[in-house]
């Protein structure tokens, strides 16, 4: 299976998962620092359980991109990150 090249800088995407939005957009915030980002609510579980939201940012390397997505993975508010 071929890796997928990705050039940067590009944009990208996380979907972030977690059971408050409130506490993710706070954690996200503190996350991103002085980052340009846009988070916007995107589905909740039939239930009403969990809520996700997307994360857009533009990434400069792999590097950044991987940093990125470990931060918000260790947040404690946040149950997944895709």
């Amino acid at each position: 299976m071929e890796k997928q090249v990705v050039e940067y800088p590009c944009q990208w995407s996380y979907r972030i998962i977690g059971q408050n939005e409130e506490l993710i957009r706070s954690a996200v915030t503190e996350c991103m620092k002085e980052a340009t980002y846009q988070l916007t609510a995107s589905n909740s579980s039939c239930s009403g359980k969990y809520v996700s939201l997307n994360l857009e940012t533009v990434v400069l390397n792999e590097e950044i991109r991987n940093r990125i997505y470990f931060d918000l993975k260790s947040l404690s508010c946040v149950k997944m990150v895709l």
